[in-house]
């Protein structure tokens, strides 16, 4: 009988692992299907947010869809980008004060050539010498400033980046590189 004792204690074991194993099995589960739901709320707040992120993609597409092929400048600059003889009259005194010597009298006189251009236009700034007269060309992403001299002797021309920073949206030049050359057409034809 003593067997049969042991038999009965083992079956009453395996009963008792078993449905522990059963309790673990189903909280284990309850875990998984939490998890789950879990794991499915947050895939519906990501692909909301990437909906989100879609559509805000999307309308900065369709705005700059507009203006395809056309070089981006800070927007800050926009307003000097399209005041011709503000920013021209800002870059040539600008040349005239850091790269040449002697007086040259103050601005009189700006024409404007290819105005109506959204990559570029260019203007001759005539000082009040009587004798100075710079050519400006402006790009979206720089400005290209030589003296305009008489035939095709070599003259300084200088590149210049420039931005407008906030609070007042000053233009501010920044010296990229300047050399002597001669002269090239940097802007629209006139």
């Amino acid at each position: 009988m003593p067997d049969d004792r042991d038999d009965q204690e083992t079956a009453d074991d395996q009963s008792t692992t078993e449905a522990a194993g059963s309790d673990q099995q189903t909280s284990q589960d309850q875990v998984t299907d939490e998890s789950a739901e879990q794991t499915t709320g947050a895939q519906s707040q990501t692909e909301e947010t990437t909906d989100d992120q879609s559509q805000s993609d999307q309308t900065t597409d369709v705005q700059s869809a507009g203006d395809a092929g056309v070089a981006k400048t800070d927007d800050d600059c926009a307003g000097w980008f399209a005041d011709a003889e503000s920013t021209s009259k800002r870059a040539a005194e600008f040349y005239v004060r850091n790269e040449l010597t002697g007086d040259r009298g103050v601005v009189e006189k700006i024409d404007v050539f290819g105005r109506g251009d959204p990559v570029s236009y260019s203007c001759k700034v005539h000082f009040s010498d009587k004798t100075t007269t710079i050519e400006v060309v402006v790009f979206r992403d720089k400005i290209i400033v030589r003296e305009d001299l008489p035939g095709i002797s070599e003259r300084l021309t200088c590149w210049y980046d420039y931005k407008c920073p906030p609070p007042n949206r000053d233009l501010v030049l920044t010296k990229r590189e300047c050399k002597m050359m001669a002269p090239i057409i940097l802007g629209p034809l006139r």
